[in-house]
């Protein structure tokens, strides 16, 4: 350890062990009944494995460095998934009731007894505030146990005829790579995990090398829980996802990201007919409509669609158009609660927007910054150039800003910024807010607001979209299905039909 570096126990007010003695079912893959929070390692077969080369992250916060954490080769992956297809048959095998039971036992063990460690670590390696991190953590537990409540939809579904009988089955479809980005580890592994878990499939985890941290941890302890190879988890650099995408023994490759890389994770995929599940990003509008009387309350719900978790988040707002008759007192009232918006650490109080979780993102992000300077936009807040002692701190902090009516072909309108710059636009009518909401490759998400019902849920009819929320800001819910439309993907997570996506279908056709 370098003398700059920041221990994860030590920088989140962790113990340095935090053992459980909570006696869990199946107990038959038990590690030593501590665990050491200080220590970053793979998880192949049940067993903690290290590796020669290993990298290390930055805390966004500080740009202190963060520990060591493996960095996989072929040889890993190789054997990852030769224990993944040893575990295969035992664990398809297991009554989907057992496997709820197992699955539950580990979101508790995880996410509750483990609940404050996560959320410690999470806050160290994304920069997200305590109450997102604490958000974070509690919705990864409770995904799974949703994963485990739809355990009857894997039932076989039986059609009596006069001459035969069709039976329907769910059958689990082998191993499963979850491909994990970085701005929300936790739970976007979570949504892989569960549902191929409770399909009888094996999952081998790749967290993303921005974050790799609670994901390693979280399958570290997930070994109390489940047998050998059931659960892996291997970190590594760009070099790991095309490994596991490529490998011929993988049968589903399930991936949360930019659409650039989900259309070559497709095509790799092609090759040897695996099935995909893509979540990609989306360039999402919300619109405005003239009958919004409380504005004070619309523009903050706009404020935070567009600037939650630093507007990191796929489903996050990314263009805002208002009607015209409202758009003056609109402004003024979203530029008041931007204002209120507290930057900084996760250890500053009050604080809601944290820094860019890397330096990739946090200079792609500066760019639209100088780009919207340079084409001399309006600020309706934030942009200004800070001095060095003016800023929130050392990391990759960027205060909110809003744009008043950018350019139809400017990037602040034309991409997705997942950041936090937000363009917002007049219209004059609702059917050419609808035209321009629809203007655009991407499909994830949308939002409405109207006074009348009516209105908001026709508005939202007609968007193009995957997930569309009326009077909110994006607010994502296991229970409802939330995939892509358009270049935004296909397959996706949540819904009663969940756990099939990690199914093959086999029907029996049996004559009388």
């Amino acid at each position: 350890m370098s003398g700059t570096e920041v221990p994860m126990r030590e920088a989140g007010g962790l113990s340095e062990t935090n053992g459980t003695k909570n006696e869990l079912p199946n107990g038959s893959n038990p590690l030593s009944a501590t665990i050491d929070w200080a220590s970053f390692k793979n998880i192949i077969n049940g067993k903690l494995s290290s590796t020669t080369k290993t990298l290390r992250g930055t805390n966004p916060s500080t740009l202190d460095p963060l520990p060591e954490f493996p960095c996989s080769s072929q040889s890993d992956v190789d054997e990852a998934v030769k224990a993944a297809r040893a575990a295969f048959p035992s664990w398809a095998a297991t009554p989907v009731t057992k496997r709820a039971e197992l699955v539950k036992a580990w979101a508790d063990l995880a996410y509750k007894t483990h609940g404050p460690d996560l959320i410690a670590i999470i806050a160290r390696e994304t920069g997200k505030p305590p109450m997102l991190s604490g958000i974070e953590v509690g919705n990864a537990g409770r995904n799974l146990h949703y994963a485990a409540s739809l355990a009857s939809t894997l039932d076989e579904e039986v059609l009596e005829e006069d001459d035969k009988t069709i039976t329907t089955q769910y059958i689990p479809m082998g191993v499963v790579a979850g491909l994990v980005p970085w701005n929300f580890p936790l739970i976007l592994a979570m949504n892989p995990v569960g549902s191929g878990l409770m399909a009888g499939c094996c999952l081998i985890l790749k967290p993303s090398p921005f974050s790799p941290y609670a994901s390693l941890k979280a399958v570290e302890i997930a070994q109390k829980v489940f047998p050998p190879g059931v659960l892996q988890c291997l970190a590594g650099d760009d070099s790991l996802g095309p490994m596991l995408v490529q490998h011929p023994d993988i049968q589903k490759v399930s991936f949360t990201g930019s659409i650039a890389t989900g259309k070559r994770i497709m095509a790799e995929c092609a090759k040897t007919l695996k099935r995909v599940s893509l979540e990609l990003g989306g360039n999402d509008a919300c619109i405005v409509c003239d009958d919004v009387k409380n504005l004070n309350a619309c523009a903050a719900q706009v404020a935070m669609g567009g600037f939650f978790n630093t507007g990191q988040m796929c489903v996050c707002t990314k263009r805002v158009y208002v009607h015209e008759s409202i758009y003056g007192p609109f402004k003024e009232a979203i530029r008041n609660f931007v204002k209120t918006m507290v930057v900084g650490p996760p250890e500053k109080e009050g604080v809601l927007v944290g820094p860019m979780q890397n330096k990739m993102q946090y200079e792609k992000v500066l760019r639209l910054f100088h780009d919207a300077k340079k084409q001399g936009y309006e600020f309706i807040v934030g942009g200004e150039d800070e001095k060095e002692d003016e800023r929130p701190g050392k990391g990759y902090f960027i205060r909110p800003a809003i744009v008043n009516n950018p350019p139809l072909d400017s990037a602040l309108i034309a991409d997705e910024q997942f950041g936090p710059i937000l363009p917002i636009m007049p219209y004059s009518d609702i059917d050419e807010a609808i035209r321009l909401a629809n203007a655009t490759p991407h499909g994830l998400a949308a939002a409405v607001f109207a006074d009348d019902k009516a209105t908001g849920k026709r508005v939202a009819s007609r968007l193009e979209a995957g997930s569309v929320y009326i009077n909110s800001f994006p607010k994502p819910d296991i229970r409802g299905f939330m995939g892509g439309h358009k270049e935004s993907g296909f397959g996706g997570s949540g819904g009663k039909t969940w756990l099939r996506d990690s199914c093959n279908i086999r029907v029996l056709h049996e004559y009388k």
